[in-house]
């Protein structure tokens, strides 16, 4: 079953798993962002921080439904986006997904800020506007007991 769906570019980290996977009981992280498929080292470092009991699977916006479809009848599933354009290409092939958690998107040249943990430049911007008006909820929230902010308000 498909517990969360999380937009963060840091991708795996410490809080997905110490917050995030131990409240919702998640067995598999799956990792859908092509430049961390495609980099073994970045890959290795994140199976390395991921606990045993947990299985991680890296694929691209291309493969990712095809596998999400598997996964989600046997796994206690996370998807994570490292950014919105391969969400959007996830959803465009026929992802269908109720909500979005956005943990962080860092700052870069070009980009403004939304809110502590959010920046986006403006073709990420509409990339997240084509998200809702899809009618999916882009929700702020970095931890499971912080108050859910809707992206909306910021952009």
């Amino acid at each position: 079953m498909l517990k969360i769906v999380r937009l963060d570019d840091r991708l795996v980290h410490g809080l997905i798993i110490n917050n995030w996977c131990t409240i919702e009981n998640i067995t598999e992280i799956m990792v859908v962002d092509k430049e961390a498929a495609n980099n073994e080292m970045r890959k290795t470092v994140i199976e390395m921080s991921t606990p045993e009991n947990i299985k991680v699977l890296f694929c691209d916006a291309d493969s990712a439904l095809e596998i999400y479809e598997e996964e989600a009848e046997y796994e206690d599933l996370m998807m994570i986006f490292g950014n919105p354009f391969e969400l959007l290409q996830f959803i465009d092939k026929g992802g269908v997904l109720k909500s979005v958690n956005i943990g962080g998107m860092s700052f870069k040249k070009g980009s403004r800020r939304l809110s502590t943990s959010v920046y986006a430049d403006e073709m990420e911007i509409d990339a997240l506007k084509k998200i809702t008006d899809k009618n999916i909820l882009l929700e702020i929230r970095i931890l499971p007991t912080d108050l859910s902010t809707n992206l909306l308000k910021y952009i």
